[in-house]
């Protein structure tokens, strides 16, 4: 029997996103990408989301911008998600260091015109273990070129403002399983510890890996999606 998982990318990440951890799979899972809408706020993006989106209970997984999008979903249709998987993301608000890197690459995007994503945020976006990894630079440089500025543009203003969904979550009676690199950069570590004391969310921490994830523990992750969508 085939498994479906429907699956909401980051930003600037296509279905290349997913095909690492897809092989691993084998054929018995399907990962089914998801474009992020074209959208101007969270909550339109949602709404966007529920139209494409299966009506019935389903498999959902997130990775990044698209992690949040998917809690975002769940807490508004808790009845259309059977299971929730989120990679390198903790449904919070950006940390300020993050929305100010935002701000300033929006401006300057703005001003200058997009030139796609600089090698050196590339890099920080990997574990130290898989920096040197030209096979994943390549992939994210890929996907980032082909999405383009426009898109560049959109994600990162409709992403901008992110209400704390952690508390409601709790409270949605979801089955829920966070998974985070334990290198990664983006995430507050004082976020993770916090959600660690809460019995009722699943963190897992996988070693060498950062924030991207499903590129750099395909094989880990497939380990995971197969234990717990099945």
């Amino acid at each position: 029997m085939l498994t479906k998982v429907y699956c909401l990318p980051g930003t600037m990440c296509d279905e290349r996103l997913w095909e690492l951890t897809q092989q691993e799979l084998g054929g018995s899972f399907s990962l089914q990408h998801v474009a992020i809408p074209q959208k101007d706020t969270i909550e339109s993006i949602i709404d966007a989301l529920a139209v494409v989106l299966p009506a019935e209970p389903m498999n959902l997984l997130g990775f990044s911008m698209g992690g949040y999008l998917a809690c975002a979903f769940a807490v508004k249709y808790p009845e259309r998600v059977k299971r929730l998987m989120v990679l390198s993301n903790t449904a919070s608000g950006l940390l300020d260091t993050e929305r100010q890197q935002r701000e300033v690459a929006l401006n300057w995007v703005t001003k200058k015109g997009y030139n796609g994503i600089p090698k050196k945020k590339a890099i920080a976006m990997l574990g130290p273990s898989n920096k040197d990894r030209a096979d994943l630079l390549d992939v994210i440089v890929a996907m980032d070129r082909a999405l383009g500025e426009v898109v560049f543009i959109q994600q990162l203003k409709s992403s901008l403002v992110r209400p704390d969904l952690l508390l409601m979550l709790k409270k949605a009676g979801l089955s829920l399983c966070f998974v985070v690199g334990e290198e990664d950069a983006l995430l507050s570590k004082a976020v993770l510890e916090d959600m660690q004391n809460v019995k009722q969310l699943k963190v897992k921490t996988l070693n060498d890996c950062g924030h991207m994830l499903p590129l750099e523990q395909p094989t880990l992750l497939a380990e995971l999606v197969k234990d717990f969508y099945l």
